[in-house]
């Protein structure tokens, strides 16, 4: 059972950390400090009484329409235009199934410890100095970050009550050696296919749209159809960089460090390497869907990095989310070792010049890194030496003043509500100014392009209040704060403006239903050995396997072409396409699977254990909510509304 997973989990040894070591006291932030980051307390819906605020809800929401308008790229639409009650709902009953998630394991008895808390927070990486725990640098870390370590910890502690949900259902699942040996053998099969389909284009000609339709449809969608919230904003940047540049490198200190690498008149200097990255930042403690989403896409720029090379350059200053090199085309200069990251140090000094690694993760998120120049080992002077010291020294000296600015500047945006000025003329930065920036990033300089930032730039405080943001981190090391100038509320567009749109898309909406119809009685006629009277063009038969078949088939219509019967061939099979009316496939042949290697017997027994444990969570997460109490607000979707419980 999961709930017998659940305590088994919970009862399993932990280390023998004292969570004092950990837990930071109020007196290393001030009171204040814990309620910066705070935000609306209403409740948009209660899952067993536990609330899901309005807060949790935008996050979610902000960051699905930010990955939305990545994987559509240059073409895709403002995004304001899914902000309708369809998307809200999907993101609400998300939130939904991860709240009944977390529910269900507390009153199972789980509980993830104190104890438990610190042994993960102690074991990542990021905290550590000279591979052991640092108090110093978790506290240094978390408050460059904007975090407080009760916020950091809550949700460290909600992450792991989902991975032991998810592990007790993937362990629950039994695969049997039967249906491993069944799947393999189906997995090999081969059948030869041809595809039709029947096109909404088809149909366009023969709909009519009267005006009152359309006039209806518009009073009933009007939210579709805004010009998008807006708002123009000053704003001031600290970042690590800005800081150091103050530093003054004595030369007596510059001595005193090549004195100390027990320097002679010829200083042995170890190799240095020049790299340049893209980073795709994620946080450690981010949800796993959002880890899992960021890797994707960081395996989606890998392939186009390997596969055009020159253009690394050009990519990392369009994708990398590190704003100290991104304008460089991702350069971070020579280093040598110590100075980044180990497991970015590792992959640099174990690449050959001009080579580009894997996917590398760091306390940072997903780097793509390429190795541009090699200095070998060499012995300097004194004077040779000081330009590599004095920065070293002030990248030292900077980072620890980074903290204190960091902190500093936090406290000021916070404290001087109304104006940025304070912190910008105590800290020396400029107070800089948008054009109007909408809810979806457009119009953003790319070091506020940022979904947290974007969020904190809309709330009522800072566009009703006038109020300044929180410091927000943005990218590593590099801090934000803002202050809106002028509003503009989202506000209906004339009708005139966007009649013929929505002519358009209500003769398109009835062309696919027509089209959809006439697939499927082209369908039944051929399944009949009748003649159909929809036009069907099919293509060239090609043989496929389950392993093979994407790119030859709509995934519409991969199951059902496996699943047509071939006792009576051809066999045919159908299936709707979105916005594409109807696809028919044909299949003409079918040749049993061979008998599997082992390494292909492994590969299908994992596809099927993945697919079985789909199902296993899915199945698991409903049955979840028909038993639990739900509700839902209108503040989320602007209609009152029980949440689904099927």
């Amino acid at each position: 059972m999961i709930l017998e997973r659940f305590r088994e989990m919970s009862q399993g040894t932990v280390a023998k950390i004292i969570l004092s070591l950990i837990i930071i006291p109020f007196a290393m932030f001030g009171v204040d400090y814990y309620f910066k980051s705070g935000g609306t307390s209403d409740a948009i819906a209660k899952v067993e009484g536990k609330s899901i605020s309005q807060q949790q809800f935008n996050q979610v929401l902000q960051q699905q329409l930010s990955e939305l308008k990545e994987s559509m790229g240059a073409n895709a639409p403002d995004p304001a235009q899914f902000n309708n009650p369809q998307m809200r709902l999907a993101v609400l009953q998300k939130l939904i199934d991860q709240t009944v998630v977390e529910q269900s394991a507390k009153s199972s008895g789980l509980v993830i410890s104190d104890q438990l808390i610190a042994q993960r927070i102690a074991a990542i990486d990021a905290f550590k100095k000279d591979g052991k725990f640092s108090q110093s640098l978790y506290e240094q870390l978390l408050k460059a970050r904007g975090m407080t370590p009760v916020r950091f910890e809550q949700e460290l502690r909600d992450e792991m009550s989902l991975q032991m949900f998810q592990e007790g259902v993937l362990n629950s699942s039994v695969v049997s050696q039967v249906s491993q040996d069944a799947w393999a053998k189906l997995a090999s099969q081969t059948r030869e296919i041809s595809v039709a389909s029947v096109s909404p284009d088809s149909y366009i000609s023969k709909v009519k749209v009267e005006d009152k339709a359309v006039r209806a449809w518009y009073d009933s969608h009007i939210d579709q159809y805004r010009n998008p919230e807006r708002v123009q904003l000053q704003y001031v940047v600290l970042t690590a960089d800005a800081v150091a540049q103050d530093i003054v490198i004595a030369p007596d200190e510059v001595k005193k460090a090549f004195d100390a690498q027990n320097a002679k008149p010829l200083q042995p200097v170890s190799e240095e390497r020049r790299a340049a990255h893209i980073l795709l930042q994620v946080k450690p403690s981010a949800p796993e869907a959002e880890r899992q989403a960021t890797r994707k896409k960081a395996e989606q720029l890998l392939a186009e990095v390997k596969a055009h090379p020159a253009q690394f350059a050009q990519l990392a200053q369009k994708y990398s989310q590190d704003p100290g090199s991104a304008k460089q085309g991702g350069d971070l200069g020579f280093f040598g070792r110590g100075v980044m990251a180990k497991p970015f140090e590792e992959a640099v000094f174990a690449l050959k010049t001009g080579e580009t690694s894997d996917l590398v993760q760091t306390e940072f998120g997903y780097h793509i890194i390429r190795l541009t120049e090699v200095k070998g080992a060499q012995s300097r002077t004194l004077a040779e030496a000081t330009p590599d010291l004095t920065r070293e020294l002030r990248h030292q000296r900077g980072a620890k003043k980074f903290v204190e600015a960091a902190d500093n500047f936090s406290n000021l945006v916070f404290e001087q509500s109304g104006s940025l000025k304070p912190a910008a003329d105590a800290l020396k930065l400029e107070v800089q100014q948008t054009t109007w920036v909408s809810r979806n990033g457009a119009g953003a300089p790319a070091v506020l392009n940022n979904a947290k930032f974007i969020q904190a730039a809309f709330a009522q405080e800072v566009v009703r209040d006038k109020r300044n943001t929180s410091a927000i981190e943005v990218a590593p090391n590099t801090l934000v704060a803002a202050r809106a100038l002028n509003y503009e509320a989202a506000t209906p567009k004339p009708f005139e403006e966007v009649s013929g749109a929505i002519r358009q898309e209500l003769m398109r909406s009835e062309a696919e239903k027509m089209a959809e119809q006439a697939g499927k009685d082209a369908l039944a006629a051929l399944i009949a050995g009748k003649t159909p009277e929809a036009v069907l063009n099919f293509t060239a038969a090609q043989t496929v396997t389950r392993q093979t078949v994407a790119g030859a088939l709509p995934n519409e219509l991969v199951d059902p072409a496996f699943k047509a019967d071939p006792a009576q061939l051809p066999a045919y099979a159908g299936a709707a396409l979105p916005g594409k009316g109807f696809g028919l496939v044909r299949v003409s042949k079918v040749a049993e699977g061979v008998v599997l290697t082992p390494e292909v017997r492994k590969q299908a027994e994992a596809a099927l254990r993945s697919r079985v444990e789909q199902e296993e969570t899915a199945s698991t997460v409903a049955s979840l909510r028909r038993t639990a109490s739900i509700s839902m607000t209108k503040n989320a979707l602007d209609t009152p509304t029980r949440a689904s419980q099927e």
